[in-house]
Formats: C-alpha cells, structure tokens, sequence
C-alpha cells in the first residue's frame, strides 16, 4: 500500500488500482470531519459506492479520525 496523504475535507485515495494484482482502487469523501461515502473502483470501469455498513464492525457516516486509524490498523478489509 502506498503512503495516503489524507484530506481531512474532500477526496482521499486509500489504494490505488493494481490491475496486474486485481487490486482494486479505494477512495473516500470527508465532509464535516467526517467519511461520508466510499468508492470501490474495478479495473473494467465498474464503480461501487458503499454508503452504509462498511463491514461487521464500521458503518459509514465515521469519524475521520477513527476511519484513518482503522484503515492504518487494517481493521477495514476491502474485497
């Protein structure tokens, strides 16, 4: 994973696409201090925009902070 230079208002890439690997591109929008909306990206161009329940433990609006810890921790798994 690259290094993430967080946008605590606006757009974050939190994985960029690895077609070679199937990695997919991760992206979420902050607003008002907190992560409103992530965007899953194929390779073929098909979008995903998870609003909601993230997974068994996070569900969407989530503080910024606890979002970045999350992910640094690798607590939100993407598939």
């Amino acid at each position: 994973m690259k290094k993430i230079e967080w946008n605590a208002n606006g757009w974050t890439v939190i994985q960029e696409s690895d077609p070679e690997k199937h990695i997919l591109e991760i992206t979420c929008l902050t607003e008002d201090g907190k992560v409103v909306e992530v965007r899953r990206r194929h390779n073929d161009g098909e979008e995903e925009k998870l609003k909601g329940k993230l997974d068994e433990d996070h569900s969407l609006p989530m503080a910024f902070e606890d979002f970045k810890k999350a992910i640094v921790k690798g607590e939100i798994k993407f598939k």
